[in-house]
């Protein structure tokens, strides 16, 4: 009852041949009366007419069930008026966070916030909302923030005695190109990238082919032990043949596949000796699958580690290698 007045059933008002599913099913939808039954105590001071919750059941002054809809001094709060995180139950004005120009619609935890008076298309703009109400509702007043970018996994660094050769650029340090042939016909020669791939991890790189000089077009990549040392692991772009060591050019398994301008070359180094006391690597071309170019990279024995680092060979003028970023 309502200050010592009991309530009594009510005549059935419209709203009782609704759908059950409209303002809830069985018996609740059944209490649901017209508003000459909610008179005070006084009998004298006329009570707005009833809120339904969720469920159909109608809400007295000051009363909020869980999902139902609230009369509170003359605001009306639609849908579920649940504390927002960091808020205790019933801080603020009308129970409902703190700031009377904020609603929420909905029930329960799919309850969207909005200024009362938006519909739900409705949008909000800095002319019908305080900045204090949009900042409280972590809508953005000013530009996007910048995004951050994706770098490369590494940077080229050619060593001292090739510095005259490349020239490295991009933001990242990504891009190597050729400066002039090499004055050795038939002679490429290394930049190293900067990082160093030891025992027990697994490493991915994708290289862009830019330009590929039409007078000497083959470019060599794969792997260098530090300082251009042994082991080496190298693959042609002519031919995919491929080499180690001191050792002469093998020819690819499935046959010659020359790389051309605008290709991508995955390269995956596998230095987990998972299922191989040695290292892999593998290597792919734009969406192909990859294959097994080595599987025979040493990952050190009697506690001597084996360092070595991404490579890239060139000898013509103008050829020129992307490093991607990683994703």
């Amino acid at each position: 009852g309502v200050e010592g007045t009991m309530w009594q059933q009510p005549a059935l008002s419209p709203f009782a041949a609704a759908s059950p599913g409209e303002f809830g099913s069985g018996a609740a939808a059944a209490t649901v009366g017209s508003s000459a039954s909610w008179a005070g105590a006084e009998g004298s001071q006329a009570r707005p007419a009833p809120q339904f919750g969720s469920f159909g059941a109608p809400v007295s002054s000051g009363m909020s069930p869980a999902g139902g809809t609230t009369w509170n001094g003359g605001s009306q709060w639609s849908g579920a008026c649940a504390p927002r995180p960091g808020e205790l139950p019933g801080e603020g004005e009308n129970g409902c966070g703190g700031s009377p120009a904020i609603g929420c619609a909905g029930s329960g935890s799919d309850a969207s916030w909005r200024p009362l008076g938006l519909g739900a298309g409705a949008s909000s703009s800095s002319s019908a909302v305080s900045p204090w109400v949009l900042g409280w509702l972590g809508v953005p007043e000013g530009p996007e923030r910048p995004r951050m970018r994706r770098h490369p996994p590494f940077t080229w660094k050619p060593g001292a005695d090739f510095l005259g050769e490349f020239r490295v650029s991009g933001d990242a340090r990504e891009v190597v190109t050729k400066v002039g042939d090499f004055w050795e016909p038939g002679t490429v020669v290394p930049a190293a990238g900067t990082l160093q791939m030891s025992k027990g991890g697994l490493y991915h790189w994708t290289l862009l082919l830019e330009r590929l000089p039409p007078q000497r077009p083959q470019i060599q990549f794969g792997l260098h032990g530090v300082g251009h040392s042994k082991p080496m692991r190298v693959l042609s772009s002519t031919r995919c043949s491929r080499a180690r060591d001191d050792d002469p050019w093998e020819p690819r398994p499935a046959g010659d596949r020359a790389l051309a301008e605008g290709d991508y070359v995955h390269v995956q180094v596998d230095l987990r000796g998972l299922h191989l006391p040695f290292g892999t690597l593998s290597v792919a071309v734009n969406a192909e699958p990859p294959e097994i170019v080595f599987d025979d990279i040493p990952l050190g024995s009697g506690g001597a580690a084996v360092s070595t680092t991404p490579v890239i060979a060139m000898g013509g003028d103008s050829a020129r290698v992307r490093l991607c970023p990683a994703y």
